[in-house]
């Protein structure tokens, strides 16, 4: 990029937070679309001085770049290794890294700050995937860690999964993990979801620190469901099960259900694009009403009005359904009909679902809405496809104890309720003022 990544081009593209830190982000794309061009290795210098100078910056984003492993070594050798280095967040999404680069920041994982580690999109390869587990185990203050998207193994999953597990000795507190879209090394690796389904249920079964786990499109069918749940039934932390696009049909959903009548700690369930038809909602409606679900994710199936019926007359629970996301089924007049009252009645609201009723001709009609912002935030799209004018922004941080407290909070969902500014926080906790 040579000359125009100057300090005043940089300043332009950080972001001020309410509790006086900034956030650094230039996205490849968004750079693209400005100037023609994306970062790349030799750019890399001109950015760790920059950190190094503007010591308030806690959140970098990289994503499609192309600074490859050269680049990430320049990033660990000039600014990360130092002891002064305040960075919390890195995104790398699809920035051409190896194995190679990952080992690079694997080397000072004990000194590392990262709460939040990105780096799926990459080719990490069989070296890269061990680095990455060995980064995992070694970095006391991670707490969100993504490998979605990468070549492994079931030797590298095995990695995985033995840093997670807390009958071996490991001191990691990883509250989110995503281990979505798994790609095997090589065409003739013959891929396994039952033992990876195996392996994450036995790391399950002893984990007290995973919150949230994402495991979408890694080709889970019923029987896989089966497996992971031996371990899922004796966790007592995970909140949010992300099984999103496999293929876990009717049966795995009828699993799903029965453990759900057990009462376990889940409030977030995701099982959209997993060909479940009207037997599988069905079994859902039986199982839904005992648990403590409060975000349900059941979008782009193929759930009829029968099987819709089942579930809207099940969601009026203990515990209210406040998310519920259920456009791209075979579903019409009979399900907007229940929709609408529901909508009137305040069972369900307009904001936190995917679906806007309107009518044509005094007849109802349905159309997406555009409230589940899961896949918008996660690829890191531009919000609004172009880029915008630049100007300073002001991001406001939530307070600990903000009130009303959240019922919903997870890495990619809008808070359940929205934080309201004229409530003053909550009091801590006694033990939380003892010294």
């Amino acid at each position: 990029m040579g000359e125009k990544l100057t300090r005043t081009f940089m300043h332009l593209f950080c972001e001020k937070n309410s509790d006086g830190t900034k956030n650094l982000r230039l996205k490849g794309k968004d750079l693209w679309q400005r100037i023609g061009k994306r970062l790349n290795d030799k750019d890399m210098r001109r950015v760790a001085v920059f950190l190094k100078d503007n010591l308030k910056i806690v959140k970098l984003d990289l994503c499609y770049n192309n600074i490859g492993d050269k680049g990430l070594a320049i990033l660990v050798d000039r600014y990360l290794s130092m002891s002064d280095s305040t960075l919390e967040h890195l995104n790398l999404v699809s920035c051409n890294i190896t194995g190679k680069g990952i080992k690079s920041l694997s080397s000072i994982a004990e000194t590392l700050r990262l709460k939040t580690l990105r780096i799926n999109g990459n080719k990490l390869g069989f070296e890269g995937g061990k680095s990455a587990a060995e980064l995992l185990g070694k970095c006391p203050t991670l707490r969100h860690f993504d490998v979605g998207d990468t070549d492994q193994t079931l030797a590298t999953v095995n990695y995985f999964m033995g840093v997670m597990r807390r009958d071996v000795g490991k001191k990691n507190s990883l509250q989110v993990l995503d281990f979505s879209r798994v790609i095997p090394i090589c065409k003739t690796y013959q891929y396994d979801p039952a033992s990876l389904a195996d392996t994450l249920g036995e790391m399950l079964k002893v984990n007290t620190t995973l919150i949230e786990l994402h495991i979408q499109k890694n080709e889970f069918d019923g029987h896989d469901v089966e497996l992971l749940l031996y371990g899922l039934e004796k966790n007592k932390t995970l909140l949010l099960l992300d099984l999103g696009f496999n293929s876990i049909g009717d049966y795995g959903v009828e699993l799903l259900a029965k453990w759900l009548k057990k009462r376990p700690s889940l409030l977030g369930l995701n099982i959209s694009g997993n060909s479940i038809h009207d037997m599988g909602a069905r079994a859902l409606s039986f199982g839904l009403p005992f648990s403590k679900v409060r975000l349900l994710d059941i979008s782009y199936n193929r759930i009829g009005n029968k099987g819709m019926l089942d579930i809207l007359n099940s969601i009026k629970k203990p515990y209210v359904l406040r998310l519920f996301y259920f456009w791209g089924n075979n579903f019409n007049q009979p399900t907007y009909k229940v929709v609408n009252r529901m909508l009137q009645s305040g069972v369900l609201e307009k904001e936190h679902i995917d679906v806007k009723l309107y009518t044509v001709d005094e007849v109802l009609c349905a159309a997406y809405y555009p409230s589940n912002h899961y896949k918008h935030r996660y690829y890191c799209v531009i919000d609004h496809g172009s880029p915008v004018e630049l100007r300073i922004k002001r991001n406001t941080i939530e307070h600990e104890f903000a009130q009303p407290r959240a019922l919903l909070k997870f890495e990619y969902y809008d808070r359940f309720p929205v934080v309201d500014e004229t409530l003053s926080p909550s009091t801590p906790p006694c033990y939380y003022c003892r010294t």
